[in-house]
């Protein structure tokens, strides 16, 4: 009888036997019973994957019949982010034929988790043809076919070993984690970084572990997070601790914060391990700890790279980078050793031949001891680098760019020389950085070094250094507002200058007293600085004197005798063919001649440097010109121009990083206001708070807290208008400059009359205008508010008679916004007595030169005008 062949048959659910037929034919179907998938993933712990969406997705993208590399520092999550995968059902139902998980470490036994794999995809014994790692590896490769796997090989230590594991078909999905960012690179297809956690992150991973203490000590709880880096394994461990001490009874989440502060503390935090879930490197029956994650792969390195790990801690850990040279001539390393070390993952690349360590393990390899010679021959690295820059030697001169990248290592290598009792290299890297960071503004970066070049002076009896020192000290601290200790230091450095016969010296302390006390508004003591300065300097050498002495005259309004002095240094300085100095005498002329009222040739001074700036490539010298332009501009009432000019100029100020922009950001938002874009020029009024309350320059921020308060009244905020005001008169009375209190009593008076307080307002306007006497611009303005008030009070006749001199003294100035505005009040003065045809003449004078300035006032002499007409 033929055979017939076996009919189709499908089971719905698990059948082991079944017979189908008719009477002439019998079938017999057997069905194996569907066994499980495998699931080899350990056990979840209960800790938080937070921040981590993104790279989860890109990961799960990525892993969709492919091969996908992850590397990243120990402890920062590597391994949660692979159970994560492997735990999401959406990702099991794509894998339905289970999660093989082989956890390597560093020292895996990778044939036992091949037999492992073997056993789980059913791999007989005739399946296999050696018992060797690469027989194994072929057999579960074919044995695996078109099957769907997710496969997981964790904390890889050896390419070889996770390479044997890479088994997969072309349906299967395959991730390797490792510290090595080698391995991930040759387990082929894409690799991925696992960063640290953003600052934000790290504060809600440790807030979601230990609620109470983060809350109860906010400023603390961030402290810590940047403390470790954002690295999740640190902050998992403390929050566990925060939270265990909470319950515990134990006294104080403050001190427990505050111990967690110090490094060893942090280090030694530990956890039980759960043996289903042990660190594949570390024993289960031991607990894990930043301490013994990190202490795996410092062993796992030759001594000899050991030892360059730990000289690399010489640097500033991340952030901070340093680039192969140095860190080969700090450590004495060989490169093939450095190249391990980095491979090992402990140290991260960080750009182009530039690396970084993370905090973490910056602190871990500290602990183990300081590493003084490194740290010395870090000073001679540096030091040696900055000199050269300064010498202007062409072949190896740092660069203004160069500067900002090494700037955490310079400061480092001076604060190794001052640690080690460098004087010598402490004061020559002194000497080589100060300009750069005074030029970039950052005083307080500098005052502790100086503070500490004033130790080494001191200590090596250098008399004329501790005089150079002192006056550097004077300067910053000057800057930084502290008035009494900057002239403090400026009367010790002019003592030891003078002991030593240090003439270059003098007049520098000299010429700093003259600015100083001349910003204080004591100008005659400053004029006498100047004037001592300039006694026996020829040629260029009498040009900051005479640039000083020209400051001096024009603020007293001596504005002849302030022209003959900038005039006489712009010639000196044209004959020594300076450019910067040049540059800087033109912005001061542009200054003062705005001072005397003359607009024109104060805006011919600015375009001059303007010009000079962008030919010989002086970016700050070009961001202060047009600066002056802009001011320039909004003082004349051009504020469409006002607006190009100080647009330009903010953005090459932020492109520069220029320290000196808090006034250029001020200057914008004052135009944005004025012109009705009050979002606009509230924005960057704020932003100028912030800067200047970083910087701690109170005269400025006195300034930045008057035209704040000026934007708060126009939007209605009056509340905290009056707030910002009476700190800005506050700080400006403290600091006794003129230019800042004139200032704040002008705009204090501008709220006094918004809220109808006439004889508050007229007092501070009086008080200004015996501050500004001799500064016509502001004796113009000022005398507009002054009529302003007298019109509130409805003294009409007064109000008319100040408006014009207000008027008259604009026009003098080529203050055009405000002579028009003179002519308005005059209108409805003359309007009040009866002579409406008058009124109407000045009233549409007024109105035709504000609508040619596009000014926003325009609007309300137009409604009265209309008024009048009816």
């Amino acid at each position: 009888m033929e055979r017939s062949e076996p009919e189709h048959v499908e089971f719905q659910g698990p059948v082991e036997l079944a017979l189908i037929g008719d009477h002439n034919r019998v079938t017999v179907h057997r069905h194996a019973p569907q066994l499980p998938a495998p699931f080899l993933a350990p056990s979840r712990p209960t800790g938080l994957l937070v921040g981590r969406d993104e790279l989860r997705d890109r990961i799960r993208q990525l892993l969709t019949g492919n091969v996908v590399g992850l590397y990243g520092l120990p402890g920062v999550g590597k391994t949660a982010l692979a159970l994560d995968l492997a735990y999401d059902e959406a990702v099991r139902a794509r894998y339905p034929d289970g999660v093989l998980w082989a956890g390597l470490g560093v020292r895996c036994d990778v044939l036992r988790h091949l037999a492992e794999w073997g056993e789980q995809v059913r791999l007989s014994a005739q399946d296999l043809r050696e018992h060797t790692v690469a027989g194994w590896s072929e057999a579960l490769h074919r044995k695996i076919g078109a099957r769907r796997f997710l496969l997981i090989v964790d904390d890889a230590w050896d390419p070889d070993d996770a390479l044997a594991l890479q088994v997969g078909g072309p349906n299967c999905a395959q991730l390797v984690t490792s510290r090595f960012p080698g391995i991930a690179l040759e387990f082929g297809g894409s690799v991925l970084h696992a960063d640290e956690l953003l600052h934000e992150q790290g504060l809600h991973l440790l807030e979601a572990l230990a609620g109470d203490a983060v809350q109860s000590n906010p400023p603390a709880a961030a402290q810590l997070v940047s403390l470790v880096g954002g690295l999740p394994l640190a902050l998992t461990l403390m929050g566990h601790h925060l939270k265990g001490a909470a319950l515990g009874g134990q006294p104080g989440v403050a001190e427990t914060l505050e111990r967690l502060r110090l490094a060893e503390q942090r280090l030694q935090l530990a956890r039980r391990q759960a043996p289903s879930a042990a660190h594949p490197s570390i024993p289960g029956d031991l607990p894990i700890s930043l301490l013994a994650v990190l202490d795996v792969g410092y062993t796992w390195l030759s001594a000899a790279a050991q030892q360059a790990l730990c000289d690399l801690a010489a640097f500033p850990p991340k952030p901070n980078t340093f680039g192969s040279g140095p860190a080969q001539a700090v450590t004495g390393a060989a490169p093939e050793t450095l190249h391990t070390v980095l491979q090992a993952g402990l140290v991260e690349p960080a750009g182009k031949d530039r690396c970084a360590m993370h905090q973490v393990v910056h602190d871990f390899v500290r602990a183990k001891g300081i590493p003084a010679a490194a740290e010395r021959r870090m000073v001679e690295v540096f030091v040696g680098m900055i000199r050269q820059g300064a010498d202007g030697a062409e072949e190896g001169a740092m660069t203004s760019e160069g500067f900002q990248r090494e700037l955490g290592n310079i400061l480092q290598a001076l604060d190794h020389a001052h640690q080690h009792g460098l004087h010598e290299a402490l004061l020559d890297g002194v000497e080589a950085a100060y300009p750069v960071l005074i030029h970039r503004g950052l005083y307080t970066v500098a005052e502790p070094h100086l503070a500490h070049a004033l130790h080494a002076a001191r200590a090596m009896g250098d008399v004329r250094a501790e005089a150079r020192t002192l006056l550097r000290l004077g300067s910053v601290v000057l800057e930084r507002g502290e008035l009494r200790l900057g002239d403090r230091y400026l009367d010790e450095g002019m003592q030891c200058a003078q002991q030593t016969d240090s003439v270059g010296e003098v007049v520098e302390i000299l010429l700093k007293m003259g600015w100083s006390t001349g910003m204080r508004g004591d100008l005659e003591r400053a004029r006498r600085h100047f004037a001592d300065a300039l006694i026996g300097a020829q040629g260029a050498e009498a040009v900051p004197a005479l640039q000083g002495i020209g400051w001096v005259a024009g603020l007293q309004g001596r504005h002849n005798e302030s022209a003959t002095h900038l005039r006489r240094g712009l010639e000196l300085a044209r004959e020594s063919g300076e450019p910067a100095q040049i540059a800087g005498l033109l912005q001061v002329a542009g200054w003062m001649r705005a001072l005397a009222g003359d607009y024109a040739e104060s805006a011919a001074f600015f375009e001059e440097c303007l010009d000079l700036s962008r030919r010989e490539h002086l970016a700050t010298d070009e961001v202060d010109a047009l600066h002056g332009l802009g001011w320039l501009a909004i003082e004349r009432g051009h504020h469409d121009r006002a607006r190009t000019l100080l647009a330009e100029d903010l953005q090459l100020a932020r492109d520069l990083d220029y320290h000196e922009r808090v006034p250029i950001l001020v200057n914008n938002g004052r135009v944005l206001v004025m012109t009705g874009e009050l979002e606009g020029g509230g924005r960057l009024l704020q932003e100028a708070e912030q800067l200047v309350r970083e910087q701690n320059r109170p005269e400025k921020l006195s300034e930045t807290l008057r035209e704040l308060a000026r934007y708060e009244l126009a939007t209605g905020a009056h509340e905290s208008a009056e707030r910002h005001l009476a700190e800005s008169l506050r700080i400006a009375e403290q600091v006794a400059m003129r230019e800042p209190l004139a200032g704040a009593l002008e705009a204090s008076a501008e709220y006094e009359l918004a809220q109808g307080h006439t004889p508050a307002a007229r007092e501070l306007l009086l008080r200004a205008t015996r501050l500004e006497r001799g500064n016509a611009p502001a004796l113009a303005r000022l005398r507009l508010g002054l009529a302003v008030v007298h019109e509130a009070e409805g003294d009409l006749a007064a109000a008319g008679e100040m408006y014009r001199a207000a008027g008259a003294g604009a026009e003098r100035t080529g203050q055009e916004e405000v002579a028009a505005l003179g002519l308005a009040g005059a209108a409805r003065a003359v309007a009040a007595s009866g002579n409406l045809q008058e009124a109407r003449v000045l009233g549409t004078e007024a109105l035709e030169r504000l609508r040619a300035l596009t000014s926003s006032r325009m609007a309300e002499v137009q409604e009265w005008l209309d008024g009048l007409e009816t």
